[in-house]
């Protein structure tokens, strides 16, 4: 018994020493090349909030949100490090916040979650926060697929002007991608909170169906 405490102890702390992180394991994913790609997402862990109005910081419930998710990504991060409950853990860094805007005003704010994470470190961080604001308290943990979507990399407000729309429309008309809603989605490279809206480097995918996805001329991200 002590020696398998041991190997566990030992096993554990090489985890902590092997980080992993997206930015560097899952570039492809993470595209910030300046030509479109296809991501391919299946079922993950995340961290969900649904909202309404506009998906902007000028929004109070959205920047509300945008704070406790960011909080509660960080707390399960520190929370999984110390975990006993979990079979198995690897240091890693937090993944970045994103959104799906949808056109009739809603929008769902998402930070994916390692596999190994568990609802209940959700839950530990919720009852940490005394602070919580109403916002905070209906952030949920679920497990969902973003499906297949076309990305590309943009810097600055994502707005109807942004040349990102045409040259995503350009490629899709040329490899047969059919739009399979009308939303899109936005991930946030930098935090939204502490960088400046200039500076904010973001990948807005849209979801569609792709159909060429043999010999292709531009990456897919298989995750």
């Amino acid at each position: 018994m002590q020696a398998e405490k041991a190997l566990s102890i030992l096993k554990r702390s090489d985890q902590f020493m092997d980080r992993f992180d997206y930015r560097e394991v899952e570039q492809t994913e993470y595209n910030l090349g300046d030509t479109p790609s296809l991501v391919i997402l299946t079922t993950r862990n995340y961290l969900v909030f649904n909202g309404a109005g506009p998906a902007t910081l000028t929004n109070p419930e959205f920047k509300d949100a945008a704070i406790a998710m960011y909080r509660y990504a960080e707390d399960i991060h520190q929370l999984a490090a110390h975990s006993q409950a979990l079979s198995w853990y690897r240091d890693y860094v937090p993944y970045p916040l994103s959104v799906y805007i949808a056109p009739n005003g809603q929008y769902t704010l998402l930070i994916k979650q390692p596999n190994f994470t568990e609802p209940e470190l959700l839950t530990q961080a919720q009852q940490a926060d005394h602070d919580a604001t109403g916002a905070a308290k209906q952030v949920a943990y679920r497990r969902l697929a973003e499906g297949t979507e076309v990305q590309l990399l943009t810097q600055g407000p994502v707005t109807a002007d942004n040349p990102v729309w045409d040259t995503l429309a350009t490629f899709m008309a040329a490899h047969d991608m059919k739009r399979t809603v009308e939303g899109h989605r936005e991930v946030y490279l930098d935090n939204i909170l502490t960088t400046s809206a200039e500076q904010v480097r973001t990948l807005v995918r849209i979801p569609v169906n792709a159909t060429d996805q043999g010999d292709t001329d531009y990456p897919i991200a298989r995750n």
